[in-house]
C-alpha cells in the first residue's frame, strides 16, 4: 500500500470472524492490513486514563513515541 492512513477501530472476535464495533469510511473492496492488539481491562484510573490517551493519539495519526525517544524525552525533560 503505497498510501497509507492508519484507523484505529475496536473489534469483536466471533466464530472466526472480526467484526467492528463501529463504522469505518473505506470503501467497498478496500484492501487493508490488520494488526491484531489484545489486552486486558486496565485495573487503575491511571490504566484507563492511559488507554484512553493512546487511543487519542492513535485516531490523531500521530505515530507514537518508541522506548528510546520516549527514554529521550524523559532525560530531556528532567535535565530542564
Amino acid at each position: 500500500m503505497a498510501n497509507t492512513t492508519t484507523i484505529d477501530v475496536d473489534a469483536i472476535y466471533e466464530n472466526g470472524v472480526l467484526r467492528l464495533k463501529e463504522p469505518v469510511d473505506l470503501p467497498d473492496n478496500a484492501e487493508v492490513h490488520v494488526t491484531i492488539q489484545t489486552s486486558t481491562e486496565a485495573k487503575t484510573p491511571m490504566g484507563r486514563r492511559l488507554r484512553e490517551l493512546r487511543s487519542e493519539i492513535m485516531r490523531s495519526g500521530v505515530t507514537p513515541l518508541g522506548w528510546d525517544e520516549i527514554e529521550d524525552e524523559v532525560a530531556l525533560r528532567r535535565s530542564e
